[in-house]
């Protein structure tokens, strides 16, 4: 059996990382709560840019033609650190699976990104380390998108991301969205009075049409930020459970242990003392 003193040892180390679990599992339940009531606001923006779109078509704006098919573009919202099991592992595999499909690649997040170190990249990011910081982080992600849009009119445009429904089954359910093409089908013209705009109508709809896919990929950045934080709060969860049963068996052993050299020095003090 190991001395008292070294188990008393390891004990302190397993209750210092007991509490940086503690830590860890508390930042990613804050940031949960944070991305949600921020995902709110985004929605109410994506809302109201669909309610602009109706108007805009109501109005008489014509819808674009769809250019030619020129590929996939895939966006994987990915994890930007680790400490979250295996939800880095089912982003990294579904960016593989998008790669396989002939897709070209964007990947947000940095623990993804060094997954796929051979994967050639259009574009990368890392994760917003607080949920204020994503739509600025659209804005650039938007930018790049329609930078490869610009030289393929006919690319098609999804994002692949985690979803953090805790409805849903899996952990971080995967889900593919398709961002662009628009489908006009989404925004049924609403028949209403002709607002007064200062652009014309083909150019006020594009513009209209960019800040929806910029409101949409606001919304999956959210979606990927809640779910990393997600599956991080669950994993430390298990740790902290973990931790607090090892520590447990080693307050035991250490009782054994000083017991048994308790034992050992009355023996020897006892042999001693007949001598």
């Amino acid at each position: 059996m190991s001395r008292p003193e070294d188990i008393k040892d390891h004990l302190a180390n397993v209750q210092q990382i007991e509490s940086i679990v503690g830590t860890l599992r508390a930042l990613a339940a804050a940031h949960q709560l944070e991305a949600k009531a921020h995902l709110e606001a985004v929605r109410a923006h994506e809302a109201t840019v669909a309610a602009a779109l109706s108007t805009a078509l109501g109005a008489g704006a014509i819808w674009p033609e769809e250019a030619e098919h020129a590929g996939h573009l895939s966006i994987v919202i990915g994890a930007a650190q680790g400490f979250c099991g295996a939800h880095s592992d089912h982003l990294a595999e579904a960016a593989q699976a998008e790669v396989a499909s002939g897709a070209g690649l964007i990947v947000v997040g940095g623990r993804t990104e060094g997954m796929l170190a051979d994967t050639p990249l259009i574009w990368a990011a890392e994760m917003a380390a607080h949920a204020p910081q994503v739509p600025d982080l659209a804005s650039r992600l938007a930018d790049a998108v329609f930078e490869e849009l610009a030289k393929k009119p006919g690319l098609r445009v999804r994002i692949v991301f985690a979803d953090p429904d805790p409805e849903k089954p899996g952990p971080g359910t995967i889900t593919r969205h398709s961002v662009f093409p628009l489908d006009p089908a989404r925004f049924q013209p609403a028949r209403a009075a002709a607002p007064l705009t200062s652009l014309p109508a083909g150019d006020l709809l594009g513009a209209l049409i960019e800040e929806y896919v910029y409101s949409e990929l606001c919304e999956a950045l959210m979606l990927g930020f809640a779910a990393e934080n997600a599956a991080r709060a669950e994993a430390m969860a298990r740790a902290q459970s973990n931790v607090r049963r090892i520590a447990t068996d080693l307050r035991g052993d250490y009782q054994r242990a000083r017991q048994e050299q308790m034992t050992t020095e009355i023996i020897e003090l006892t042999t001693a003392a007949v001598g």
